[in-house]
């Protein structure tokens, strides 16, 4: 089993970039390690002398900077967790490269590893098992339109029209009944369709998750979507 050390998540990214840099490279200076990271040198300096201290590398200014055996392995760690959810969001949840990048940047230092080979276990049945094939189609065509870009136009769902399809952005604090609303799929995330309206009252009938459902078109307007 891997010895490993806990380390803040700033000395975290400093480790994984030197363990990068050293694969790379060969070697890792002072200087590899700012401009991967984009820090100032001084920056570098401290967060080199604390990794030092915890047995994690071996550091002498002017000299390239190596992995021990403990900073070795736990630097294999951090990079398994950023690949494991990199590859989910980038696989799974159909994200772009950067975005997946980023976002499994923010999630390794806080994810712990039962719920990591949870999502190892998820991913690799979503991939692999003949009995997901349809839920790979549906995350296929599904994902990407989940993506609202910025100042991009809205509609609450009581405008959207006939037919139309939409992905809910945002749902009013205000909504009546939001907790059973919430229970029936429509959250922000949840692709819909406008199936129909009836021919008197104010009632609309809205295709969730594969189920008709009815709801008012004054409860409808606290729920903005968007059109896809």
């Amino acid at each position: 089993m891997a010895t490993t050390v806990d380390i803040s998540s700033s000395l975290e990214d400093y480790l994984e970039a030197i363990a990068e840099i050293i694969e790379q490279k060969g070697h890792a200076h002072t200087k590899d390690i700012a401009d991967r990271l984009k820090v100032k040198m001084p920056s570098v300096t401290n967060a080199l002398q604390a990794l030092s201290a915890r047995g994690l590398i071996n550091y002498q200014s002017h000299t390239p900077v190596e992995l021990t055996t403990v900073g070795a392995e736990t630097a294999a760690v951090i990079r398994h967790r950023h690949k494991v959810l990199k590859d989910f969001f980038s696989q799974v949840l159909k994200l772009d490269a950067e975005c997946s990048n980023s976002t499994a940047c923010r999630i390794e230092h806080v994810i712990g590893e039962t719920v990591l080979s949870r999502i190892v276990a998820l991913a690799e049945a979503i991939e692999g098992r003949d009995d997901c094939a349809p839920l790979r189609e549906y995350l296929e065509n599904t994902m990407p339109k989940i993506c609202p870009e910025p100042g991009e136009e809205l509609l609450s769902l009581d405008q959207l029209p006939d037919g139309e399809s939409g992905v809910v952005v945002h749902v009013a604090e205000n909504l009546r009944g939001i907790k059973k609303f919430a229970d029936l799929g429509l959250v922000p995330g949840t692709l819909l369709q406008m199936e129909g309206r009836a021919p008197f009252g104010d009632l609309l009938r809205v295709k969730v998750m594969g189920s008709s459902l009815s709801m008012r078109a004054g409860d409808a307007m606290h729920i903005w979507v968007k059109l896809t």
